[in-house]
C-alpha cells in the first residue's frame, strides 16, 4: 500500500445521515495498491470524527463435529452484518483526507459507491455497490466426546461457552443482496469487550442430508429409521439467537476497507457495538487511526 501523503488543506465538515441511496458519495477516489498494509501516517481524521452503522441482519448457524481433522472444523457462528434494509447511518468528518472520507463511507453511510475498477464477474465498470460491514461471533463446540456422551450427562438442551474470536469484515454489497469481497486478506480479529462473555448453545439431533453424510464424525451421529428409509441424524450445536449481548466495547482494531476499485487499506478504529433490540445493532466509530 502506497503511504499517504499528508499535506496541509483546509478542512470541511461533512455529516450524513438517512437510508440507503443511489446518490454516491462525493469524495476523491484515487486508488490504492492491493495488498493491505497497517503502515500507514499514524493521523486520525479530525478530532469530531464519528460514524454509526446499523447492522439490521442476524444469522445463526447450526454445525455439527466433523470427521476430517484435516478440514476446518466449523464453529457456532452468530452474524451481524448491513443488508440493503439498513437503513440507519451517520457520520461527521472534518477532514478531506482520502482514507477518512473513505471510512466515513463505509461506517457512516448507506449512500451507494460506483465501482471504477476494471469490470469483472462481481461489478461492470460503473455500476453502483454499497458498503457492508459484517461482524461474526464465535465459540468453541461443547466439550461431549460423543453423542452417547451428551446423553449421559443428560443430553443439556442449551449449554453456555466464552466467547472464543470476533472477527469484522468489510464486504462488497450488490444491488441484489449478495456480499462481496475480493482476495484473500479481507478480514481482522475485532477486539471487542462486551456485557457477556459468554453466549448460550442449543443442542439437538438433527438429519443430515446423504451428501454430507461422509463428512460427519461418526461418534457424534446415530442411523434412525424413517419410514421405510434409514436415515442419518448427528448432535447439531448453535447459538441462542436470544443472545443477551447489549454493549460491546470496541477496543483498538484493524480494519481492512476496500476502496471503488478493489484496492485495499488498513486503518484502526475504535468504538462500541449497540444491541437496540433483538434484531438491530448499531456499530459505532469515534476514535479513527489511517
Amino acid at each position: 500500500m502506497i503511504r499517504v501523503t499528508m499535506a496541509t488543506v483546509p478542512l470541511l465538515l461533512l455529516s450524513a445521515c438517512g437510508g440507503e441511496s443511489d446518490t454516491p458519495l462525493q469524495k476523491d477516489n484515487t486508488a490504492q495498491p492491493n495488498t493491505p498494509t497497517t503502515q500507514q501516517p499514524s493521523n486520525d481524521c479530525g478530532a469530531n470524527f464519528t460514524a454509526e452503522r446499523s447492522l439490521n441482519q442476524f444469522e445463526f448457524s447450526s454445525v455439527f463435529w466433523h470427521a476430517d481433522s484435516e478440514v476446518l472444523q466449523p464453529k457456532p457462528e452468530f452474524r451481524l452484518y448491513a443488508d440493503k434494509h439498513s437503513l440507519g447511518a451517520t457520520h461527521t468528518l472534518s477532514s478531506d483526507e482520502t482514507l477518512c472520507m473513505l471510512s466515513a463511507a463505509v461506517f457512516g453511510s448507506t449512500s451507494a459507491e460506483t465501482w471504477q475498477g476494471a469490470s469483472n464477474s462481481s461489478f461492470k465498470q460503473g455500476e453502483l455497490f454499497y458498503y457492508a460491514p459484517e461482524l461474526i461471533f464465535n465459540t468453541p463446540l461443547p466439550d461431549f466426546t460423543s453423542l452417547a456422551d451428551w446423553r449421559n450427562k443428560g443430553q443439556p438442551s442449551t449449554v453456555s461457552q466464552p466467547i472464543e474470536a470476533v472477527k469484522l469484515t468489510i464486504h462488497y454489497r450488490d444491488r441484489d443482496n449478495n456480499l462481496i469481497t475480493f482476495g484473500d486478506q479481507n478480514t481482522t480479529a475485532a477486539k471487542l469487550v462486551c456485557n457477556n462473555s459468554t453466549l448460550d448453545l442449543t443442542l439437538q439431533v438433527q438429519p443430515v442430508i446423504a451428501t454430507a453424510v461422509s463428512k460427519m464424525d461418526p461418534a457424534y451421529c446415530e442411523e434412525k429409521q424413517v419410514g421405510l428409509e434409514s436415515e442419518t441424524h448427528c448432535l447439531a450445536v448453535a447459538i441462542v439467537q436470544e443472545t443477551g449481548l447489549e454493549n460491546c466495547q470496541l477496543d483498538s482494531t484493524s480494519a481492512i476497507i476496500p476502496d471503488q476499485t478493489g484496492n485495499k487499506s488498513t486503518v484502526k478504529i475504535a468504538g462500541s457495538l449497540i444491541f437496540n433490540s433483538g434484531t438491530d445493532a448499531a456499530l459505532k466509530v469515534n476514535n479513527i487511526k489511517i
